[in-house]
């Protein structure tokens, strides 16, 4: 068979064979990950740079530091908000935004979680049918008016709003791409991009916090959010005797998800291993031919409109030789709410659910991982 790996709009040979792998400890522990480095205000995380010129603007910044002392505190004017976004971009707020229009969705969980939603003044079209789960949890999203895609929003409609805050869909891949109107028009707004990882999000909460003038409750919910993640994947690992293999399908085309986004560290947790978790790429897709070369013991796909749940799973049933895929014969392909890994505030719930598609077998006591919480409150 001639197996081929589809990657965006190129194409690949499958990967030559790994090594054999090491035999694993009997308790699943991962890999401890590597510090994300930080970025400073007004630089973009999007670019590395040498360890030189690091160093160089360390030894200037402390040595500014040392001359100045506090008189950058003293300048700010009260009231004042100054923070960063996703894509290292320095945003200066005269005060506490009371208007914010959000085109992306994905935030609109922390923003009221963080008790800022009733800030909000706009959202994008057909929220209530994307994001079903978000609008049963916070139902004043269905007083909102829309203003468009988030990939294609309508400028004169959020203009006439006059928000003093914009929250859309910063792409990493592509930062800028639906934002550069918003620059011409001298209009404020903050990029939150795809999340990569779980630090990455809990520190996206953060940076979201500052902005909305809720710094403390940002770290006390990012710190909630990481306490019960922690419960969760030391109850998994501790029970877990195998890792299957996990084939996450965006439900769409050949889409997938590689290691830069937070579904691949989130089946980690939950006991498995991302069939393409390999690629160092964030959105990508897979060719049906290379999906059934790794046989994957499971099937995960994500939806957005509870109605595509039955005809995605029946997709994936009849696509062709996915009949003698392991996940197929055995009945282990399993539906998940797309938002709940796009979302920080919820990834402790998708990793919850996740588990119980790949692992059945292991006993969560989510009431433990609960009073883990409650004891930061």
């Amino acid at each position: 068979m001639n197996i081929r790996m589809r990657v965006s709009s190129f194409e690949f040979g499958a990967p030559a064979a790994r090594p054999a792998r090491p035999a694993r400890p009997a308790r699943l522990a991962r890999p401890a990950r590597p510090a994300r480095p930080a970025w400073p205000c007004g630089s973009s995380s999007l670019f590395s740079k040498s360890a030189v010129r690091n160093l160089q603007l360390t030894i200037l910044l402390a040595f500014v530091v040392i001359l100045t002392g506090c008189a950058r505190e003293q300048a700010i004017p009260k009231g004042q908000i100054i923070g960063c976004d996703d894509l290292g971009r320095k945003i200066v707020l005269p005060k506490s935004p009371e208007r914010i229009v959000v085109i992306s969705s994905s935030p609109v969980d922390a923003i009221f979680e963080l008790g800022a939603g009733e800030r909000i003044v706009a959202v994008q079209d057909s929220i209530a049918r994307s994001y079903p789960e978000t609008v049963r949890r916070y139902p004043s999203l269905l007083e909102k008016p829309g203003v468009g895609k988030f990939s294609n929003p309508n400028i004169e409609k959020i203009v006439s709003l006059n928000p003093d805050l914009i929250i859309p869909y910063g792409s990493s891949d592509s930062p800028g791409k639906y934002t550069e109107v918003f620059e011409k028009r001298g209009l404020p707004y903050a990029a939150f991009t795809t999340v990569e990882d779980v630090a990455f999000g809990l520190e996206q909460i953060k940076r979201l916090g500052v902005l909305l003038g809720k710094e403390k409750e940002a770290e006390n919910l990012a710190g909630q959010i990481k306490s019960e993640i922690d419960d969760l994947a030391g109850q998994i690992s501790s029970q877990a005797k195998s890792r299957p293999l996990v084939y996450y399908w965006w439900g769409s085309g050949n889409g997938t998800y590689g290691n830069r986004a937070a579904i691949n560290e989130l089946i980690e947790l939950a006991g498995g291993i991302n069939l393409a978790g390999e690629f160092d790429r964030q959105y990508m897709e897979l060719s049906p031919e290379y999906v059934i070369s790794r046989n994957p013991d499971v099937i995960i796909i994500s939806y957005w409109q509870e109605e595509q749940q039955e005809a995605r799973v029946e997709e994936i049933k009849t696509r062709p030789g996915f009949s003698e895929v392991k996940a197929v014969k055995n009945n282990r392909i399993y539906t998940i709410d797309g938002h709940s890994f796009h979302t920080p505030v919820r990834f402790a719930e998708a990793i919850h659910n996740l588990a119980s598609f790949i692992h059945p077998e292991v006993k969560i006591n989510a009431e433990k991982a609960q009073k883990g919480i409650k004891d930061q409150i």
